[in-house]
């Protein structure tokens, strides 16, 4: 069993929760692909995830899943829907197994209005905000070539057991939607990664060979 504070002291974040609000906590893990919460649900806990990743996607214009980002331990998932009182307002799934601190709402009202909480709230707000103001424009002025070396480049961080499972043959498909193209589209830029010799690709694998000219393919595009 996890111990919730020497989890928050390792990601220095031990000081943002006070002995009550961590009481009326609760330590979950997700297995792989779990949805930790879904476009428009209504939640009543802020996530603290203390281990593994999560990718958080929306819907388009087109009502097509688009990928925002992939966020690693530590990060806060609920904290928009805590400060607005709002729907959640992107989709955010595991990607492999992911331990959280799931703090009830209602706990971080009574025990938790704290400076330091309601700074470091704000500050991670701002920064979702921002990055969501950028990602539309960005995602449409982006090549798919760009998109793909920077999922590439970003999903690798996952290790490469999870980084398999997200481009198995499978899973190509969702990834395609994610990244806005056609599952045959995709395969035909992987392809072209494949005759640069910056990926090498086999039945069951694909293997990044050369991650410096990746990233330079991705031209800032990453999704971290």
């Amino acid at each position: 069993m996890m111990n919730i504070m020497d989890a928050l002291t390792r990601l220095q974040w031990n000081h943002l929760f006070s002995n009550e609000t961590l009481e009326s906590s609760s330590v979950v893990t997700y297995a792989s692909g779990t949805m930790l919460c879904s476009n428009d649900q209504h939640i009543e806990s802020l996530f603290v995830v203390l281990e593994g990743r999560v990718k958080i996607y929306t819907l388009s214009e087109e009502g097509k899943l688009r990928l925002l980002r992939l966020k690693a331990a530590p990060t806060l998932i609920g904290d928009i829907e805590y400060a607005s009182g709002r729907n959640v307002l992107h989709t955010v799934e595991a990607v492999g197994p992911v331990t959280c601190l799931r703090i009830p709402f209602e706990a971080l009202r009574r025990y938790n209005r704290t400076v330091e909480f309601t700074e470091h709230l704000l500050r991670g707000v701002s920064e979702k905000l921002f990055i969501e103001a950028n990602a539309s424009s960005n995602h449409l002025m982006s090549t798919l070539e760009e998109r793909l070396a920077g999922y590439l480049i970003s999903l690798s961080e996952s290790g490469n057991e999870l980084f398999q499972a997200e481009m198995s043959q499978l899973k190509r498909k969702e990834v395609a939607e994610w990244l806005g193209t056609s599952y045959r589209h995709l395969n035909r830029t992987l392809q072209a990664f494949v005759d640069e010799g910056l990926v090498k690709r086999t039945r069951k694998e694909v293997i990044i060979l050369n991650s410096e000219r990746l990233k330079e393919r991705a031209n800032g595009m990453f999704y971290e």
